[in-house]
């Protein structure tokens, strides 16, 4: 089982580096070729958001006859090949923006989607289900799956972004820093797909099963079963939105206007409001089954996925640009890139996620006398992503008031005199504080609410996965897509002409609202709070159900 677990976990590893690299540096080569620092960011939002849109397609392929093996070999190859013309287009001797476009949006995207809500239950799968704390090595296996992916963030973000911006001399001349970084991530996913295909001898045989019939078609049929209700309409109009708000959020990137970009907001925020209010009790659909047992988690990932990921996204987005324009040089003048202080978020993933399941979880559990239910975690870490973006706004007032220096930053876009915008007396090193805040609520979110989602019902696993990535990666990147062109006028080329720290607390503002509905939605039944994450835990719990007024689980 060991060596399957690897050659799984390369995939994860090298598909890490990769994506990571490419939403470290597509905002400098996009500002390098004349777009603005918000239209730069907003093709990064949309790249991600399709990336976590394919995941549609990559579950219900794994779900079918196609089954996860044949859908991860697959789409792990149309990655590679989408990192290798993304290198070529990003070629001095090329520079083609339409080809770099095809190379993120049409190859690599669905890669990504067919890859990420796969990877993650292929290798849970190995795992014989008769074993001895067969379910508890499981939830570990997510856990440290997500140290995977932190990981190949390290590499990215430590190397290869930097790499990207300022070329390694003398062996790697700056004209050809960008192809350099992105051919490396498409050879690493290249030999991570050999890897993959060597192990597939030592796969357990369970984990090939593939289904007759596509699982996505009982769940359609159960849902429009229910469309003579007045929630069922409620809930048809919320899966309907969810393809109408991904072609609105690609559409404001190329064609921006104010009206689309409210449009597009109101989108995502009705789509999110009817699927949660629908489905907050599903007694609609009549007698429960698998389709309802999956409908139940859906408002808990929703918001939970949501509320953290539009947090999250500054990361890439508003962080980066902070950094940029702070004095990002080494001693010797050596800049290195605003992306590479992510590892500040990449380190706290993986030194916090060991403290968190060895140390901290069961301290936690010691002195409160109950197990440390899953909304707990996810509320602690949604509140420790607010402090970060609280932390930020502080640091760029701080900023602010920093004397401009004469020195122009790699990773800043342009000015109006063809130059990069300055940098600001103050070392870019104190932005690790907000980016390791983010990580510590990564540890305490994401992985929880993969879990939620893989335990929704055994015969969905897959789907549920891709549901779940969808709400961690598309519906918030759609959310911040129209966020980022509202607030436009706030972060220009120069932030000093700006108000960075107001976007920030638009954020924060956001995301404390998003906590209360996740309060709300999570306390609703027996049925949700029974899918916490801890409830396996508790050997001597009947069915490892939850208490609505206590939010934990009853003691055996």
């Amino acid at each position: 089982m060991a060596i399957a677990v690897v050659c799984i976990v390369a995939i994860e590893l090298c598909w890490s580096v990769g994506l990571n690299t490419l939403v470290s540096t597509m905002k400098s080569w996009l500002q390098d070729q004349g777009f603005s620092n918000a239209d730069s960011s907003s093709v990064h939002q949309i790249f991600t958001l399709l990336s976590f849109a394919f995941c549609f397609l990559g579950g219900m392929l794994a779900e079918s006859y196609v089954g996860r093996y044949t859908t991860i070999l697959v789409f792990s190859a149309i990655y590679a090949v989408g990192c290798g013309l993304t290198a070529v287009a990003a070629s001095p001797a090329i520079e083609s923006i339409p080809l770099f476009m095809l190379g993120i949006l049409v190859l690599t995207a669905p890669g990504t989607g067919g890859v990420k809500p796969n990877i993650g239950t292929f290798g849970a799968d190995q795992f014989d289900p008769r074993g001895e704390e067969s379910q508890k090595r499981k939830e570990a296996f997510f856990m440290y799956l997500y140290v995977t992916m932190s990981v190949g963030a390290v590499i990215a973000f430590g190397f290869l972004a930097n790499v990207a911006t300022a070329g390694l001399p003398p062996r790697i001349p700056k004209e050809d820093e960008f192809f350099f970084a992105y051919i490396i991530m498409a050879v690493l996913m290249a030999l991570a797909l050999m890897l993959f295909a060597a192990g597939t001898p030592f796969y357990r045989k369970e984990s090939f099963q593939k289904n007759t019939e596509p699982v996505l078609m009982p769940a359609m049929r159960r849902l429009l079963g229910g469309r003579r209700t007045a929630w069922g309409k409620v809930a048809l109009l919320g899966w309907v939105l969810l393809p109408a708000l991904i072609v609105l959020s690609v559409l404001q990137v190329f064609y921006p206007s104010r009206t689309l970009t409210i449009v597009s907001l109101l989108a995502d925020l009705i789509c999110i409001g009817c699927l949660c209010t629908a489905h907050y009790n599903n007694s609609w659909l009549g007698e429960p089954d698998s389709v309802t047992r999956c409908l139940d988690v859906v408002p808990k990932i929703i918001v939970g996925n949501v509320t953290f990921n539009v947090l999250y996204n500054a990361m890439f987005s508003l962080f980066y640009s902070q950094a940029c324009q702070m004095d990002t040089r080494l001693a010797g003048g050596l800049q290195l890139s605003g992306a590479f202080f992510n590892l500040g978020d990449a380190f706290a993933v993986i030194i916090f996620t060991p403290l968190l399941e060895r140390l901290i979880v069961p301290f936690a559990e010691r002195k409160l006398g109950r197990k440390v239910s899953s909304n707990m975690k996810v509320l602690t870490g949604i509140s420790v992503a607010i402090a970060s973006q609280l932390t930020a706004a502080s640091l760029e007032y701080s900023r602010r008031s920093a004397e401009v220096l004469s020195v122009p930053s790699n990773c800043a876009p342009l000015a109006s005199d063809g130059q990069h915008v300055r940098m600001s007396a103050m070392s870019a090193f104190w932005m690790v504080l907000p980016y390791a805040m983010v990580g510590i609520g990564e540890a305490l979110v994401n992985p929880v609410l993969w879990h939620v989602a893989y335990t929704a019902d055994p015969s969905m696993k897959s789907l549920m996965q891709a549901f779940c990535q969808f709400a961690m990666g598309g519906l918030p990147n759609a959310i911040s897509a129209a966020l980022t062109q509202a607030t436009k006028s706030w972060t220009p080329n120069n932030l000093n002409n700006g108000n960075l720290p107001m976007v920030y607390f638009v954020n924060a503002a956001f995301c404390l609202a998003g906590c209360a509905v996740y309060v709300f939605v999570t306390r609703s039944s027996d049925s949700k709070e029974g899918k916490e994450w801890c409830a396996a835990e508790d050997s001597t719990s009947e069915a490892g159900e939850y208490s609505d007024t206590s939010d934990s689980l009853n003691e055996g």
